[in-house]
């Protein structure tokens, strides 16, 4: 199934929404570092930003991962730059069947 119909189909009762504000001053470099930090895999071509687009528009990853015990994990991150060129302003959110897991996942951004 695409990403999509497996976010609706785990649904957010175990979701956790965490914001962050990261100091990384290209937004490419943050959506590497957000996929390096969580160990997930981005899905539908999510992974990179389009050239010419960076820092235009917020960018929105779509990861998905097993957590260890085989939990499925799903995640939407926007990854956005900050008007001022201070960083980049991180909004994700984390699904799966446990919401242990969804937390320990978001805690994994630092």
């Amino acid at each position: 199934p695409d990403f999509r119909s497996s976010w609706e189909m785990v649904g957010n009762a175990n979701e956790v929404l965490e914001k962050f504000a990261l100091q990384f001053k290209k937004q490419e470099d943050a959506v590497a570092a957000v996929i390096d930090f969580l160990g997930m895999q981005p899905c539908d071509g999510t992974g990179h930003i389009k050239p010419g687009e960076g820092g235009k528009k917020p960018h929105m990853l779509h990861l998905s991962g097993v957590f260890v015990g085989g939990t499925n994990v799903l995640a939407r991150a926007q990854v956005a730059a900050q008007g001022d060129a201070s960083g980049v302003l991180l909004k994700i959110a984390v699904r799966s069947d446990d919401p242990d897991v969804s937390r320990m996942v978001a805690d994994c951004i630092r």
